[in-house]
This record gives structure tokens, sequence and C-alpha cells, in this order.
């Protein structure tokens, strides 16, 4: 081999070894984004509704350290960090395992944020602030850990894209996380727990980490992950952990079921009201918490005209479709997002109502099973169904909101028969929960509702009657249960009716809730700290790459705004999710190819088709699509979803081929995110459909931004040109 052809065979080995270093550091950090956020939220309860905290952790840490991964501190060459600086990650990878793995024993995992309101004596509010403190302390303490921890990885990503042509390296880039969201994708479906997340994540690392002090971390962090989960079940929603629920009675406790706790929180129990099972345990029909059960899921059957077809929504493991079994249906479709809650209910409910050939088992969320069914049934069931975690981490909205809005309950009231009535039970809790609830149900009912109180699993406990069957039983009701039959001028409180734009049932009023409002103020502030501190920001870093800045926020609104839309097109199902960020990182591969091939292309053809194609999508219903056939939602997506990805792509594509420094510029991007992820809490004020508007804003905002760097500078960095 001739000498030119041996160096050009080590420069061919050393471009293969970058861009294989490049995909693994890029598809581990994404891959470790989400096995944090989720397993956290997991163990320590508050962040299973404080999602986007995580995320701004680790868009903070990614942010900072991919800036700052390629500062060469005068040297030629990016430094590849000292051992102390190696050390770093597998060590608070270790940490943080640790911390998930002992949360119970140190007291983490039920904290909360604020004062309880009920807490009047004021020793006990000094306690109180004591504790409120603490759990501060605690939460920011974990919040500072994943900063950290991504700005360890976020410097190894800087490294290797720093010095490299931008966009090659960025398509690299987006193809290692395209795969970490497709592998992760694939652990959930699979039912895998964090201990083999880990052993994933950690082997994507080896060519960044493999002293043997490392491996040893490492190994570490992966027995802590199994330790904690062990005995438990993972469903691409929860972890789930069973104990045998048992009822207190004269005769002794009976052991009438199985006890689900999802996220170490309450979610539901398996009952079994066998005739057989109570004949032999008399005792318990003189048990209030028996009956308090044995009535709650028995009404709604027992005094419907008919109850051949039933429709239950949220089936879980299958207390109401045992209730529908014996009461003699002979067909029944029982709707369970959790594919894992539905196994369960198949393997240990007692009376086995997942075997009988007239139950039909559909795993998908309701909302999206009421748009594709045309069936007409004459008991449809609202099954408790209440969500401990949100759709998506990038969206406030909790995983069953959408199914409690004004469209939902509308298309349910289309489901039934001429004589069909529809049952809506909840654990309200609070009476302005219970008047919301009634008042949307009234507001899609062709007759007044009916009220009952039921005070299962809690004192302000609700089920709704409604349907066109309701009248002819109105009178039997009112003399069945006429103790618990509720005044509807008790549930007349004014309230803000939840619809598809707005959909947040668990929230009293059209305003960002002081909780979330302190919380992100804190964040704020010690994110913008942990910033200045870490990037000792200049003017010429600000005005330079604030395009990019605003570009991030931009994104994340966007991408949020088009994960809520698509969960009412297919519904908020984890896959649907999954699907939606591989679909999102697929346009931006192909908007960065094309940039790549298409020199014609300009970056205000991007703003301007972004721009119009954002429009489009807040001035398109998209609702009026929910029921449309497969193919037709899939267009729909793709054009009034889709586009605005690759309209954003092409800009940022466009924008990052003229910097020097990529991996400054997609550091910066990145902490973007952290702007959009605060400016998300608005929708909780204007609506799922004014986040469109804000990101308008932004990018708008991101254009001209652009144009006055160019007309100032009169250099590249952020030109629009």
């Amino acid at each position: 081999m001739s000498e030119a052809a041996a160096a050009e065979e080590a420069k061919g080995s050393k471009e293969r070894s970058w861009m294989l270093r490049l995909f693994l550091i890029s598809f581990a950090v994404l891959f470790f984004e989400v096995l944090l956020i989720r397993w956290i939220a997991s163990e320590i309860r508050i962040f299973g509704f404080f999602k986007n905290l995580i995320l701004i952790a680790a868009v903070v840490g990614m942010g900072i350290g991919c800036a700052l991964g390629g500062q060469s501190s005068g040297q030629a060459a990016p430094k590849k960090g000292s051992a102390l600086d190696d050390a770093v990650f597998p060590l608070l990878l270790l940490v943080i395992s640790a911390i998930l793995a002992f949360s119970a024993q140190m007291g983490l995992t039920n904290i909360s944020f604020l004062f309880d309101p009920n807490i009047f004596v004021w020793d006990a509010i000094v306690l109180e602030a004591t504790a409120f403190i603490r759990n501060v302390v605690a939460i920011l303490s974990i919040f500072f850990l994943v900063v950290v921890i991504f700005d360890m990885l976020g410097q190894k990503l800087g490294i290797e894209l720093s010095g490299k042509e931008p966009l090659k390296a960025y398509s690299i880039n987006l193809a290692g996380s395209l795969a970490g969201v497709l592998v992760y994708t694939l652990m959930s479906y699979l039912g895998t727990s964090p201990g083999i997340w880990l052993i994933v994540g950690c082997l994507s690392l080896l060519p960044f980490f493999r002293k043997p002090a490392h491996l040893a971390m490492f190994a570490a962090s992966i027995g802590f992950a199994f330790m904690v989960t062990a005995g438990s079940i993972w469903s691409p929603y929860y972890r789930i952990d069973l104990k045998p629920f048992e009822i207190a009675t004269s005769g002794g406790p009976v052991e009438m079921g199985i006890h689900v706790d999802v996220n170490h929180d309450y979610h539901q129990k398996t009952l079994n009201f066998r005739k057989d099972f109570l004949d032999k345990h008399p005792a318990l029909l003189d048990s209030n918490e028996f009956q308090i059960y044995y009535n709650t899921y028995n009404f709604p059957y027992e005094i419907a005209p008919q109850c051949k077809s039933v429709l239950i929504l949220g089936a879980g493991t299958g207390n109401d479709v045992a209730a529908a079994l014996r009461h003699g249906a002979q067909s029944v479709d029982a709707v369970e997002i959790d594919p894992a809650i539905l196994n369960l209910g198949k393997k240990i409910h007692p009376e086995k109502p997942y075997d009988s050939q007239a139950v039909h088992i559909h795993n998908n969320d309701a909302r999206a099973f009421l748009a594709n069914d045309d069936g007409k049934y004459d008991v449809i069931v609202f099954g408790h169904v209440d969500s401990h975690t949100t759709f998506s981490t990038m969206a406030s909205v909790r995983l069953d909101n959408y199914l409690y809005t004004k469209e939902s309950l509308e298309s349910a009231t289309r489901h039934l028969s001429d004589r069909g009535i529809a049952a809506l039970s909840f654990a309200a809790g609070t009476d302005w929960l219970r008047s919301r609830l009634y008042q949307v149900v009234k507001a899609v009912s062709p007759v007044e509702p009916v009220a009952i109180k039921t005070q299962f699993d809690n004192a302000g406990s609700i089920t709704i009657l409604w349907g066109p069957g309701l009248d002819s039983i109105r009178q039997a009701i009112a003399e069945r249960r006429a103790e618990s039959v509720i005044d509807p001028a008790e549930l007349s409180q004014a309230v803000e009716m939840p619809t598809d734009d707005w959909p947040f049932l668990y929230q009293k009023d059209r305003d960002i809730p002081m909780v979330y409002l302190v919380m992100l103020i804190v964040v704020f502030i010690l994110s913008s700290i942990i910033v200045v501190a870490r990037m000792r920001l200049d003017l010429g870093w600000l005005v330079e790459y604030s395009q990019f800045f605003l570009l991030g926020a931009g994104f994340l609104l966007m991408e949020t705004r088009a994960m809520l839309a698509i969960s009412i097109l297919f519904g908020s199902t984890w896959l649907v999710n999954s699907i939606v960020i591989a679909f999102v990182l697929i346009m931006a591969l192909l908007a960065n190819w094309a940039v790549m091939k298409a020199k014609a292309i300009k970056e205000w053809h991007g703003y301007l088709g972004l721009l119009v194609t954002l429009t489009v999508m807040y001035l398109v219903p998209l609702g009026q699509f929910s029921g449309a056939a497969v193919p037709v939602k899939l267009l729909v997506g793709l054009l009034i979803l889709g586009l605005p990805f690759a309209f954003s792509g092409i800009v940022f594509s466009r924008a990052l081929s003229r910097v020097d420094k990529p991996e400054r510029a997609l550091g910066i991007n990145i902490l973007g995110a952290l702007l959009g992820g605060c400016l998300e809490y608005l929708s909780t004020v204007v609506g799922s459909n004014g986040l469109t508007i804000l990101a308008i804003a932004v990018y708008v905002a991101s254009w001209l931004v652009a144009m006055a760097v160019l007309k100032v500078r009169g250099t590249p960095g952020g030109a629009a040109s």
C-alpha cells in the first residue's frame, strides 16, 4: 500500500470513528433524557405531575455542556476532559440511582410542594413550613443533579461536534437521537424496567467511559435500578406494584382482591363479587366499605332500561366488566389504554371477566375508540378514569384529560342507543370538580342528568347518569337512592368548561396555578444562575446565537402543540407519543438533507413556509377529523402538523450551515427549550391552540433577530439570507 493510500485509509478510519462516536453520544443523550424523566417520575411522585422540571433540567444541562464542550482553551483541538471530569458522569449516575433506590426511606416518594390549605393551627403551619422548605430543597437538589448529569453528556456531544462540517454533524446527531427514541420505544413495548434501560444506556457510552472505575460505577447504578424495581411490573406509563386488598368485617379481615399501586400511588383494586365468594363470607354484607364498592359498580346496570350491549371506557383490571357480565350483558367492549393493566386483569381478577366470550378487549385510548367506533350501546360506563401521569414530557395535559372534555362526552352520547344511559363515576374530592363534571355532562345530555354521591374512595366521589333512557328510570333512581341523589343546585358553582382546546380537568380556573407559577419562577432563576455561572456569557454570544435560542423555544412550543393535536386525532397513547417524537426527528433529518443538497433553498423560504403552515394549524380545528379514516388522518397530520417541522428544519439547518461553532449553536438552541418549557405553561391560560400563536411570535422574533444580526454585524453567524 502506498503512503498516500495508507494516509487516505487512516483518514477514512478516523472519520468513521468520529461518526460512530457522535452517533452513540447523540443516542445516549436522548436515551438518558427519556430514561431519567420516566424513572424519577416513577419513584418520586411529584415529578410525575411536573415532568417539565426534569425536561428543563436536562435541556439546561445539555445546552450548557454542548455549548462549552467544543471550547479548546486555546488549543488547536477541543479538550477531551481530565480523568476527574470523565468520572463525574458515572459518579452522578450512581448517586441518582441510589437516591431513587432509597427514595422511600429518604422520605422523597410522597413529597409535596405547597402548604395544605386545610391546615389552620399555627403550630401545624410552622411544622408545615419546615416540611415545605425541606421539600423545596429536595426538589431543587434533584433538579441540579440532573442539570450536572446532562452537562457532562452535553460536553461529550459538544466535543464530537466541534470543528466538524455543521450539516453533516447535525445529520448524525439527529440519526443518533432517532435511534434513541426507537430503542426506548422498543424497551417500553417489551415492558422492561430501569435496570434494562441503564444497561442499554451505559453500553452506548462505553467508548467514552471505559476505565475500570467507570464500569464499576455503571454496574453499581444498574444494580440499584434492579434492586428498587424487584417485584414491580413496568407498563409504558407506570411502575405497577401489587399487594393483597382486605376489608375489615366483624368476623375478621377478608381478602377481596388485589390492591394496585402505580408510581407508589393508589390506582385501583380488583374486587370479588362472585355469589359463591359472598356466600362464603356473609360478614362482608355488613361492611360499609363493601357496600360502597358493591353499589357503585352494580348500580348503572341495576337501573338501566336494558344492558345487552355495554361499553366500558377505562376498563382497568376488570371490575366494571365483571359487573356488566353479572347483569347479563351479551356484548361488552372493554377499552383500556395500559396494556400491562389489561394483562394484570386477565391474570389476577378473581372473577376472570376478560375470559368471557362476550367481552371484546380494546387496548386503546378511550377517546380514540369513541372516534373510530360506530356502535350503539345500552350502557356506557366511564370507569373511574383518573390518570397519575402526563401524556407527554412536554405537555401539562394529563393522560385522561381529553376523555372529560365537552367534545369527548358529546361523542360518547352519540354512541348511546335510543334507551341507553351513560354513567360517569369519578373520585372528585372537591366541590368545584364535581360541579365541572356535572355541568359538562349537562351541556351534552338530551335530558337533565342525575348525580349521585357514592363515597367511592373519598367522600366527594360522584356518579353522573345521563342519556335518552334516563327519563324512564328517573323516578326509580329517586326512590332507590333518595339519600344519595344530589340536588343540581349544589353542582351549580361557576367553573370553566373543559374542551379540547382547554382540557385541564384538574385545574379550577383558567390561569397558571400558584403551584406551577412558584415552581417555574424558582426553576427559571436557578437555571439562569447556572447558565450565567457556567457559560460566563458575553454580549457577543448573546447577539451571535440569539436566533438559535429563540428557534429552540419556538420548536418546543410547536412540538408540544403538535403533540396535543395528534392526541386528538390518534389518541393519547405512549406509542403515539413516541411516533410523534420520531416523526419530528425524521422531518428534521429530511430538511437537513434538502438544505445540504439544494443550495437554492434559502432561510427565508423556511420562515415563510413555517409561518404559513403554523397559521393553518391555528385556523383548522383538527378535532373534526378525529372520526375520519386512518389514511385521511395521516394525510391531515402530515400536511397540517408535519409541514411546520419540515420548514423549521430548513430554517435551523440553513442557519447552522453558516456558523463556525456548531456545538455552540446547538447548545444555545437546546437552552432555548428552557424558555419554551416555561411558556408551555401558558397553555393553561390561552389554551392549547394558543401555543400556536406563541410559537408564531417566537419564530417571528427569531427571524427579526437574524436579520438584525446580519445588518449590524455583516457576518454569517445568524444571518437570515
